[in-house]
């Protein structure tokens, strides 16, 4: 079952791992900001229709990430969510997912991303006014939760190096976002960077991660160069293929 990419809805998939098996999650789920419809991105997924109800939508992460994903982690084990807010902050998606999160899990830190751009500087609502300006976000959060102890129950070998601990425990994370996006074939990725601070600092080399959104493979790439296991889900046959060749390129 590790280091594959499984073509499977992540609710039916979950349900087949073992309980207490997951070490890490990793993971970016659909922001629910209608994608290829709105003004900054009209690339859509594959498959996945990007406009749910919001309700539905936040019952929907519930139903993954806590009825499901719960049982299947390690006690100690982490989660690291990495979202966004929709219409320029207006939709606050990321509480919503702490406040579902919080019914299980502890919360452990919430980590901005700041991507150091901006899609549209042309968005700001009633210009030089008060009327009803807007303001576009060039961040995102990662949200990182544990179940039932923030130490992890096991030791394990640490590649964390000194520098790397010392800037990455600021949780303020600087970094670009993916720069490849057309290149690759997904509309929307987070670049292996990201991975890579989730990797080192929240698990331990050999660690089993999961990515239930497995998309394009960030994941699985980190994993691979990071000297991690990984199990994926992913509903689109056609980013499975991308992962796949992303992985032999290694």
């Amino acid at each position: 079952m590790l280091n594959k990419i499984y073509n499977k809805d992540c609710l039916l998939g979950i349900k087949e791992l073992p309980d207490n098996s997951i070490d890490l999650v990793i993971t970016s789920p659909p922001y629910n900001v209608d994608l290829g419809n709105n003004k900054f991105n009209k690339n859509p997924y594959n498959l996945y229709n990007d406009n749910k109800d919001h309700k539905e939508y936040i019952q929907w992460l519930e139903d993954i990430f806590v009825n499901g994903l719960y049982p299947k982690m390690k006690d100690g084990g982490r989660i690291c969510i990495n979202i966004g807010d929709g219409k320029n902050g207006a939709v606050p998606t990321h509480s919503d997912i702490i406040q579902f999160m919080s019914k299980k899990y502890i919360p452990m830190t919430t980590i901005v991303w700041n991507k150091n751009s901006c899609g549209s500087r042309t968005a700001w609502g009633s210009f030089c006014s008060p009327s009803s300006p807007s303001f576009p976000t060039p961040f995102e959060y990662i949200l990182v939760f544990c179940k039932g102890s923030k130490k992890l129950s096991y030791k394990g070998e640490s590649d964390l190096e000194k520098e790397e601990f010392i800037q990455w425990t600021n949780s303020l994370w600087t970094f670009a976002p993916e720069r490849n996006q057309k290149v690759i074939g997904h509309p929307a990725m987070f670049p292996v960077e990201l991975a890579k601070r989730c990797l080192k600092m929240f698990s331990y080399k050999n660690a089993t991660v999961l990515d239930p959104f497995m998309g394009s493979g960030t994941t699985a790439v980190a994993c691979k160069m990071y000297s991690r296991n990984y199990i994926g889900f992913e509903i689109s046959p056609e980013y499975i293929d991308i992962a796949q060749n992303r992985l032999t390129n290694i």
